[in-house]
């Protein structure tokens, strides 16, 4: 093997590692959240509490658990296009909570293309607007300004309809609003 394929197979290496780091440090965060939620202190639990006094009887207090209409939303979409020869897609939208706000982080990754984006998630149980917030490490391009609204979804009895608004497909005969185009990512158990 000649210098040219050793560099060449440094540079291929190289240009997996960030990714591979990126993913081992996402595994952990994910892996530590879940063992970090069975062990809630009963503090952290009072943030979701809400306090109701009794029609009845003012004086006594009816404790009520706070649940927000975007818990319905949280976990991973996926949506992935190919255009021949070989050019591919791949959009991740993993929605969470943070506190008392629900964020979105979106992973678009094919032709020429690499993006990170964080940003927020506003609606209710049936839609929402994905807002852009900010850019994360390893984003390649910089078209969003805070507060654009990359894409809305919208849930019916059937389908998970996507709009398309500041995040565009790459292929234009994917580009039309009100068709299904992320589904749920299946989930490990």
């Amino acid at each position: 093997m000649d210098f040219c394929e050793r560099h060449g197979e440094f540079n291929m290496i190289n240009k997996n590692l960030p990714r591979s780091i990126g993913s081992a440090i996402l595994a952990l965060v994910i892996v530590s959240m879940i063992g970090c939620g069975a062990n809630t202190p009963s503090s952290a639990l009072n943030d979701n509490v809400q306090h109701v006094p009794l029609v009845n009887k003012p004086e006594e207090v009816k404790t009520a658990i706070a649940s927000s209409p975007l818990e319905s939303w949280v976990g991973e979409y996926e949506f992935s296009e190919y255009a021949p020869p070989n050019q591919n897609m791949f959009y991740q939208i993993s929605i969470y909570k943070e506190g008392k706000s629900y964020y979105a982080k979106i992973d678009i990754d094919g032709f020429q293309t690499m993006e990170r984006l964080q940003a927020q998630v506003e609606g209710d149980g049936k839609a929402i607007k994905i807002i852009f917030d900010k850019y994360l490490p390893d984003n390649l391009w910089e078209p969003y300004q805070p507060g654009d609204i990359l894409l809305r979804l919208e849930k019916t009895d059937s389908a998970l309809n996507t709009f398309w608004e500041k995040i565009q497909p790459m292929l234009k005969d994917q580009g039309e609003s009100g068709k299904t185009y992320f589904e749920a990512a299946a989930r490990s158990s």
